[in-house]
């Protein structure tokens, strides 16, 4: 080459750098908030590393370099900066046919090339499945079948390929102002480049171009045979600027404090909305993912669908209800957001409709701070209070007087709330209703699964026979209405159990309530009441879950509750004394006649007492685990301690059912 060439040569190798910093800069355009703003060198290098990958091995192998580079480089997940590639490309496959297009329409033949066609075609194709793969389920189904073939963290990584081109082609950064700008500057930049270049080895612009860009499946300079390009010129101009990215992001690496990127002030639109930003924990996106590809579990890709777009979410609470619950940070605070779908959305507004009507009255219940309703969709927060904890945890550190005062004060304060509006009597109708749905399905449900399990009517627990024949009395239409004493209906809560207590010392109360259900076909008191002395007998405080029970034929073993020779060990410490001070029938509250303990005092002659006289506030500190000792030989049976309740001779339901109910039950 002459001096006029070389210099020609480097300009062209500085117009090809200059270029690549603007698709560098165009590329951040394509990441999520917080994942471009930082290292934009780093893009700058994996971009001329696979630029010049693809210079030498053909099916633009380099992308793939390119993107493990960044991926590397920026701790984003590979999957992701594939996605933002494969974008970026067709937006150039639509530049490039546009351009093409208007090459062919301006000869003197006019006629299409066939590059331009499939240039089209695939773009389009790209295009209509990223709109199907948000709309269609059966797509997003079809795809994670086929992603089945591989292993588990392959098929996650195709899906979150999928769902993240989709989000980009369709999020709307593409129209852009930004973006356009930066991809005209860039391409004018390039082609001027290859013209430049051209002129440096007297070829004329068109055979770079072609050599460079219309062989997608060769090297680039596997494409420049055919055609008089100097091999050695052409590694020279692909390599050249590699040598310079390379050099400057090892000077910028070995600067203790590197000054900021040029690129880093160019401003960027709002970006796209992505939802693996929208979880904190990427456990939370895989689950999305898993949840929306197999179309399964749709409250968790709903809620990822339809409940993020304002928050991140840290982290989900376990619930046995069909809504969700998670808690989540917007910009302004941290909140509690539950989310439903179907028929659970109509009962969570439902839920959201009482907390909001009852909210300024007697029983303390958690605000609702906002609700949001979508198609088949419901959602709405409560706040993040400080210093607050479930009742049920609460209740194993708070001293058993603190307890109890709690317990009475919430159980009182339901009371009121049952007597302050009446919704009367309930009709028959009603009642069958009820008691056929809660009552008889439940109980029909119980028997096929019990005889499923054992293979036959008769069963032993724990040495003691029953049979399963003992449960038809809750398939009797004419005697399991007979056992309700009352049929008046209130205002309730619906599901007033422990764990939906929950413990906040700086508020009035001391403790507020969550997750009613007041939209029950028989609205009746008792069963607030009824759930209230479930859940403590027998759920998350007395119910033994370190014994697991064994099931032999029609033998069960195990322990069925708390024992008293465990007292003190483990997360069972101090709970018979506390389920004795606020479950012992012989408390009253007030002066109320007609609420729980009115209920469950019915047919008991003890005297009335308070809760001083059974509540001891050194219960706790007389009793340690180091104070006790178990004989490894014995088992702990609940049941040789209280007959009454787990020893009935069978058929003792069938007596029962002869019976009429106590005029005072």
């Amino acid at each position: 080459m002459s001096g006029a060439d070389l210099s020609l040569f480097g300009a062209a190798a500085l117009l090809l750098l200059a270029a690549h910093a603007l698709r560098a800069l165009r590329w951040t355009l394509l990441f999520p908030k917080g994942q471009a703003d930082s290292d934009h060198r780093g893009l700058l290098l994996s971009l001329g590393i696979g630029y010049a990958v693809n210079a030498i091995l053909p099916l633009r192998i380099g992308e793939i370099v390119r993107g493990a580079v960044a991926s590397r480089l920026k701790r984003v997940r590979f999957a992701e900066v594939m996605a933002t590639i494969v974008v970026e490309r067709l937006c150039d496959i639509a530049l490039v046919t546009v351009f093409i297009t208007g090459v062919a329409l301006g000869s003197a033949h006019a006629k299409l090339p066939g590059i331009a066609l499939a240039y089209a075609g695939a773009f389009a194709g790209f295009a209509l499945l990223a709109v199907l793969l948000r709309h269609s389920a059966m797509l997003r189904r079809a795809m994670w079948k086929v992603a089945g073939l591989f292993n588990g963290r392959i098929r996650l990584a195709l899906a979150d390929f999928s769902w993240s081109t989709a989000e980009i082609l369709v999020g709307g950064t593409l129209l852009t102002w930004q973006f356009t700008l930066a991809t005209f500057a860039m391409w004018s930049t390039y082609f001027a480049a290859y013209a430049v270049f051209g002129a440096a080895i007297h070829q004329p612009a068109s055979a770079i171009v072609d050599a460079l860009l219309f062989r997608p499946f060769s090297s680039f300079l596997i494409g420049a045979h055919g055609v008089a390009i100097p091999r050695v010129a052409l590694e020279l101009f692909v390599i050249a600027p590699l040598v310079v990215i390379v050099a400057g992001f090892a000077r910028t690496r070995r600067s203790p404090e590197p000054r900021p990127s040029p690129l880093a002030r160019f401003r960027r639109p709002d970006p796209h909305f992505a939802s693996r930003t929208r979880y904190n924990s990427i456990n939370g996106y895989d689950d999305f993912l898993d949840a929306l590809f197999s179309n399964t579990r749709s409250a968790v890709s709903g809620f990822g669908m339809r409940a993020v777009e304002d928050c991140v979410v840290h982290g989900f609470y376990q619930g046995g209800s069909e809504a969700l619950t998670a808690l989540v940070e917007t910009r302004d605070s941290m909140l509690i957001r539950k989310f439903a779908m179907g028929t659970a959305a109509v009962k969570l507004k439902q839920q959201a409709d009482w907390l909001e009507r009852h909210g300024s009255g007697q029983v303390p219940l958690v605000p609702v701070v906002g609700a949001r309703s979508a198609a088949g969709a419901f959602s709405y927060d409560m706040p993040l209070w400080e210093r607050t904890s479930p009742f049920f945890e609460a209740i194993h550190s708070m001293p058993l007087a603190d307890s109890s005062r709690t317990m009475l004060g919430l159980l009182e304060r339901i009371d009121i709330l049952h007597s302050s509006e009446g919704a009367g009597t309930a009709s028959s109708t009603h009642v069958d209703d009820y008691l056929a749905r809660k009552a008889t399905a439940n109980a029909r449900q119980i028997v096929d699964f019990a005889r499923a399990q054992l293979g036959g009517d008769q069963y032993r627990i724990n040495g003691v026979e029953f049979s399963l024949d003992e449960w038809q009395a809750l398939d009797d239409p004419k005697w399991l209405p007979r056992q309700l004493s009352s049929r008046r209906q209130a205002v309730i809560h619906g599901d007033l159990t422990v764990e939906n207590v929950v413990i906040a010392p700086d508020q009035e109360c001391g403790f507020y309530l969550i997750d009613p259900n007041p939209e029950n076909i028989f609205d009746s008191p008792m069963i607030d009441w009824a759930k209230m002395m479930q859940s403590l007998h027998l759920g998350y405080e007395t119910l033994n879950r370190s014994v697991e029970e064994t099931i032999s034929g029609v033998q069960v073993e195990g322990v069925l509750a708390f024992d008293e020779r465990q007292r003190g060990r483990g997360h069972l410490g101090g709970v018979p004394e506390i389920a004795t001070a606020m479950l012992d029938p012989r408390v009253t509250v007030g002066t109320s006649s007609s609420g729980y303990w009115a209920w469950m005092s019915n047919g008991h002659e003890e005297h009335a007492v308070t809760v001083s006289d059974l509540v001891d506030e050194d219960a706790e500190a007389r009793v340690s685990p180091e104070d006790v000792e178990l004989d490894p030989e014995e088992q702990p049976n609940y049941t040789d301690r209280h007959p009454e309740h787990f020893r009935n001779p069978p058929g003792h339901v069938r007596e029962f059912r002869d019976e009429e109910p106590d005029s005072e039950a």
